[in-house]
């Protein structure tokens, strides 16, 4: 990606998103972001370094992958990096698909996303960008779900059997 299109740290402190950022998150971000426009590495381990004053650097390290999968951290990097709404919403959701806790609160809150951002319910541009999409079977497909059977009522004992012929 070129530089043109990433925003400078100023105009970025200016974005509704950075403002939600607590004081140690946009700490991170500005090492993070001036880090990497000086030299173009980026370094989370660094950034989180200098905002947290880590212990050590394997704490950085693990600090940092929560920091960069923070929704609100995510935000302002889109920002900063001129990534499309579609693309960041695109992420979002194959990081639910993959999601193996997925909940139905978030499920909600994905198609309340794309709802807003006007994406209806149609797969945008999906292999415009490379991705393949894979759709659930119709209904008449799929195999119907075997129920279990209630355990039969156990049937009384029967009276002895008497020939009746033999007392006539």
């Amino acid at each position: 990606m070129t530089d043109s299109k990433r925003m400078p740290v100023a105009e970025l402190e200016k974005t509704q998103e950075y403002l939600r950022l607590t004081p140690k998150q946009k700490m991170f971000i500005q090492t993070y972001c001036c880090g990497g426009a000086v030299d173009g590495n980026y370094d989370a381990v660094a950034a989180t370094n200098a905002a947290y004053q880590c212990k050590s650097d394997e704490v950085a390290r693990v600090m940092s992958y929560s920091l960069l999968a923070n929704i609100n951290i995510v935000a302002v990097l889109n920002r900063h990096f001129g990534t499309e709404p579609i693309d960041a919403f695109l992420e979002s959701l194959d990081r639910a698909v993959r999601n193996k806790k997925l909940t139905l609160a978030q499920l909600g809150a994905l198609q309340l996303q794309c709802e807003v951002m006007g994406f209806g319910t149609t797969i945008p541009a999906g292999l415009e960008h490379g991705r393949s999409f894979t759709r659930p079977a119709p209904e008449k497909d799929k195999k119907p779900r075997k129920t279990q059977k209630a355990p039969a009522a156990p049937t009384p004992p029967s009276a002895p059997a008497y020939d009746l012929k033999q007392f006539e």
